[in-house]
């Protein structure tokens, strides 16, 4: 998980970076370890595309509510994976759970080899 802190609250630990976050005129720096950065970058590019969608949506509405409306829109996009990810497991548990049931039902294969080439070998012997 991605350790963020604001400039000038050194977090323990590794060596830090700063990452600087542009938004309405206005720049905001961060702390992270040297290895976060990257993905601090790529997160703050991608709640600025979605503030500015909702810029162009709906015009000057203050940065307090523009940002509570970007944080509810990237919390809706959460649940809906979360949602996702919890069909999918659904729908594939229950794809094992009835393979494990056919397979108790049926000789797997390879299952009475040892019986049959032991007939076999009593037929030839």
């Amino acid at each position: 998980m991605l350790r963020v802190g604001p400039e000038g609250r050194p977090q323990a630990g590794a060596p830090l970076a700063q990452v600087a976050i542009s938004f309405n005129n206005r720049t905001f720096r961060f702390q992270c370890g040297e290895d976060e950065a990257g993905r601090l970058e790529e997160l703050a590019n991608y709640l600025k595309t979605k503030l500015d969608a909702l810029m162009r949506e709906h015009g000057p509405i203050g940065d307090e509510r523009l940002v509570l409306m970007a944080a509810l829109t990237i919390a809706d996009e959460l649940f809906e994976a979360r949602a996702d990810i919890d069909e999918l497991l659904e729908d594939q548990t229950g794809k094992l759970k009835s393979a494990a049931a056919d397979g108790k039902s049926k000789k797997t294969p390879g299952e009475g080899v040892d019986d049959a080439a032991h007939k076999d070998y009593k037929a030839i012997g």
